[in-house]
């Protein structure tokens, strides 16, 4: 593999990238303010920080090969995971680790690390990286991979882009139809929070032969309403529920594949309400399908599931909200996830800042994970992702008061040997 050199032809990648390294340099050579964009904008109702330069990388989207022998596939930086995952469909291949929206790219997923609920089984998406081209901020292109420039390699991956912008990939697929790949879900529900958070590490520590894995917890704040006579407002009590799905591998049959469509479309019918109600007013009825989203059918096939993660994210988490997630070591994993909702319980309390109070978690079984504790010096095992949601209340989350926040999550991570996932980035 040749090394990292001054962008000074095109034919070494295509065009649109010659565009975006003399694009992002400045009248000195160096990159100054940068955002690099796979694909559209995920319109979240959060504004982005205002950079100097902004690289899109949305045509650079094509699917370069598929080697049948080695179970690879390279792309380009901006190609949509799903579509990847649709042309290794067509090969009897697809890919294990899909994110959370169908519309994340292969070099936006690989910047951020990216994981699934597949993860505890195949790992993060940086884990099935065979190697990658890049362009450095000083306008050099060059390539790395697992086992050349491997120290490179890992500064690039999980940066944000920070270090150079990814603008293709190799990575590992596997043997799956997932459009006849059926999956029986195994549900748990729990109205106490202690009840989940311990079944959630039993599983996540013990997971057996599941293909995905997945819990969430939904802790709302008191709601106020007015009286229809006279002067003040009503409380109603706190909703608190959650539930643990673990999805196993089955046999399809005929009452189950109609059980499938009247799933598939209540899902649909639930995804439209909640996308179609907006603004404050629709917010309860936005909830209340997003609600029901949490609850998976109970057979589904394996793309519908990766799907469903996609479908309750975009219609819960519209609108202003703080996000947070956390690789928490199985040995401190129920420490992190008490303390870190007691964090958030507690803010709420005080002040009001947070109205409904949300988390998604799984396990992670990664080598990069593991390399990465390893090398900041913090205990060597598998992980389970802690990630919490905490819808905002208008004007109520001051920067002294995020700041203490930023602070109080710091420290759980010191003291719990827990890392940060800097997803957002």
């Amino acid at each position: 593999m040749s090394t990292p050199h001054t962008v000074a032809a095109e034919e070494y990648l295509p065009r649109d990238t010659a565009d975006v390294v003399r694009t992002v340099r400045n009248s000195r050579g160096r990159v100054e303010s940068l955002m690099v964009r796979g694909g559209e904008p995920i319109d979240d109702g959060l504004s982005l920080p205002d950079p100097r330069t902004v690289v899109s990388l949305r045509k650079m989207n094509a699917v370069l090969d598929i080697n049948l022998g080695r179970r690879t596939v390279r792309v380009q930086a901006g190609a949509k995971l799903s579509d990847i995952d649709r042309r290794l469909g067509a090969h009897g291949l697809g890919l294990p680790i899909i994110g959370d929206h169908r519309d994340i790219t292969a070099g936006g997923f690989a910047s951020v690390g990216g994981v699934s609920t597949a993860s505890h089984k195949y790992g993060m998406f940086i884990d099935r990286i065979v190697d990658l081209e890049y362009v450095d901020p000083d306008g050099r292109i060059g390539t790395c991979g697992r086992n050349h420039h491997t120290e490179r390699f890992h500064r690039i991956l999980g940066a944000g882009g920070r270090a150079g912008i990814i603008t293709a990939l190799t990575l590992d697929v596997i043997d799956i139809d997932k459009d006849h790949t059926w999956l029986t879900t195994d549900a748990d529900r729990f109205l106490d929070f202690d009840s989940f958070v311990e079944h959630a590490y039993a599983e996540i520590a013990r997971p057996g032969n599941a293909a995905l894995q997945v819990g969430r917890w939904v802790d709302t704040a008191p709601l106020k309403v007015s009286r229809p006579v006279g002067t003040g407002h009503v409380q109603l009590g706190t909703v608190r529920f959650g539930q643990w799905s673990s999805l196993y591998p089955t046999t399809p049959t005929r009452s189950l594949r109609a059980r499938r469509e009247v799933g598939s479309k209540t899902r649909k019918s639930l995804g439209a309400i909640a996308s179609a109600a907006g603004g404050r007013a629709g917010a309860p009825v936005r909830n209340a399908a997003a609600g029901a989203l949490m609850f998976a059918p109970k057979v589904l096939t394996l793309r519908d599931a990766e799907y469903l993660a996609d479908t309750v994210i975009s219609s819960s988490e519209r609108g202003p909200a703080y996000r947070v997630a956390i690789f928490a070591p199985l040995s401190t994993y129920t420490s992190v996830f008490y303390r870190l909702h007691d964090l958030f319980a507690g803010h709420r309390e005080r002040t009001g800042c947070f109205t409904v109070i949300s988390a998604m978690t799984y396990g992670v079984r990664s080598n990069y994970l593991r390399e990465e504790a390893q090398a900041r010096g913090l205990s060597v095992e598998d992980h389970g992702l802690i990630t919490f949601t905490c819808r905002l209340r208008p004007s109520a989350l001051p920067s002294e008061l995020l700041r203490d926040i930023v602070t109080g999550i710091d420290e759980i991570c010191v003291s719990e040997r827990a890392l940060r996932y800097d997803s957002a980035d």
